[in-house]
């Protein structure tokens, strides 16, 4: 298991750091150790992926390799950002002193993050859905050495493989619990979340916040359970706020981090169409900001992440002539004037969405009328737009969901599932907010 730990951390320390400090240089410390791991873990199981399809079997010693050909030159090319960076690092550990309230917030930050890696340093992959696909698949890859023999069914190709590959590491390193990946994505969410929301507010409404959202009960939960949710929350936040910054700081390195997270969303689920929301947000801002070009670079590093496991599906799936498409459309049609539809989607919306985001989601309903009371809607119109057109895909995706499967409206658990994707950005809206009453 101690290998296992090592490697996962050279890619993050070896992959993900230097990349982040290359792309861009102005982001603040906190944000490039949040997104080290999530950026390496994510790039190094693509480059598994793609090494296999070309006969490059799963093992130790190729990852190895694998590893050394890009962290090698990663740190040639970095060693100068790397360097800076380290020693900024250590200057931030001189220079805080906590007030008491800091102290006992920091304390119970640590605390959580240590309750949930002991938890999963030591406890089995268990959750149904993980058995069953996410990481049999990688026990499957570390077996055979290929990923052929996982393709029994379209069950087994259904879902992107990030987080089997990710167990595929663990495994093949000798490792037998692959969960302490989700401590990982855990700890990731709370730096790049803290420091994202330091960038705008004080340190003590950083540190509230950031508390408020790793006691949040199912960010908590899916940290010591081994499910694509919490994986695909964080790249999904972290290429939204990304945007955010990039229109803030007018530093074109936070939109290509944007479009790399978003890809790597995919890579992680792809059904799921949130990518499409921030693409329009970024055509949105561009055309705006008259910055056309942004749309090409945006565009040039997303899309072929989400394109390599789309292109290979399609390489298992056998065509099949169906006339179902025309009816779907008819239905869609005429499903939106149902005022029937709509009172379903809404009931279901209310029972399943809002009703247990309870307090999180009222608190960011009141922030919309707090920061038009404190004339700060300009200001924070961006953040606050990328929420609501998330919500609208949302609502969108129920909708056409409940029309092509019989049935849908009764799968409350995998929306509610879904759904915790809100639970940062509803709570880095209300810190923003709070925040402009110390402005």
């Amino acid at each position: 298991m101690i290998l296992a730990i090592i490697f996962i951390l050279l890619i993050t320390l070896g992959i993900g750091l230097p990349l982040g400090l290359l792309i861009s240089k102005k982001q603040n410390l906190f944000n490039v150790l949040g997104g080290a791991f999530p950026l390496g873990i994510g790039i190094f199981t693509l480059l598994m992926f793609l090494g296999n399809l070309i006969g490059i079997k799963f093992s130790l010693l190729n990852e190895v390799i694998l590893l050394a050909s890009l962290v090698i030159p990663l740190m040639v090319f970095a060693r100068k950002r790397i360097k800076i960076f380290f020693i900024n690092l250590q200057k931030s550990f001189k220079r805080p002193v906590f007030t008491s309230v800091e102290k006992i917030m920091l304390a119970v930050l640590i605390f959580l993050v240590a309750t949930s890696l002991v938890n999963t340093l030591y406890w089995p992959v268990h959750i149904w859905d993980s058995l069953t696909l996410y990481d049999i698949r990688g026990k499957i890859f570390a077996e055979t050495g290929f990923m052929k023999e996982a393709w029994i069914a379209s069950y087994y190709w259904g879902y992107p493989l990030l987080t089997s590959l990710a167990h595929t590491i663990v495994y093949l390193c000798g490792g037998a619990y692959p969960q302490f990946l989700y401590s990982l994505f855990y700890l990731s969410l709370g730096l790049f979340f803290y420091g994202s929301l330091r960038e705008f507010t004080s340190r003590k409404i950083s540190m509230f916040f950031t508390l408020m959202l790793f006691i949040t009960q199912p960010i908590f939960y899916h940290s010591l359970i081994s499910l694509t949710n919490l994986p695909y929350t964080v790249y999904l936040f972290f290429a939204a706020i990304y945007i955010y910054l990039w229109d803030k700081k007018r530093e074109r390195g936070y939109l290509i981090l944007s479009a790399l997270f978003t890809g790597l969303s995919t890579w992680t689920r792809s059904v799921e169409p949130f990518w499409m929301g921030l693409l329009l947000i970024v055509v949105l801002v561009s055309l705006y900001r008259k910055r056309i070009w942004d749309i090409l670079v945006y565009s040039i590093f997303f899309f072929p992440i989400r394109e390599v496991w789309l292109l290979f599906q399609r390489t298992l799936i056998v065509p099949v002539v169906s006339s179902t498409s025309s009816v779907t459309q008819v239905n869609m049609v005429s499903s939106l004037f149902d005022p029937k539809r709509w009172r379903e989607i809404i009931t279901f919306f209310n029972k399943n969405l809002i009703i247990p985001w309870g307090t999180v989601f009222l608190a960011f309903s009141l922030s919309v009328i707090f920061i038009f009371l404190i004339k700060k809607q300009k200001k924070l119109f961006l953040i606050y737009l990328i929420t609501f057109i998330f919500l609208g895909v949302m609502v969108g995706g129920i909708f056409i969901f409940s029309l092509s499967v019989k049935g849908a409206l009764n799968l409350g658990d995998s929306v509610q599932r879904l759904s915790m994707l809100f639970y940062p950005l509803f709570i880095f809206c209300i810190g923003l907010a709070v925040g402009e009453t110390e402005a």
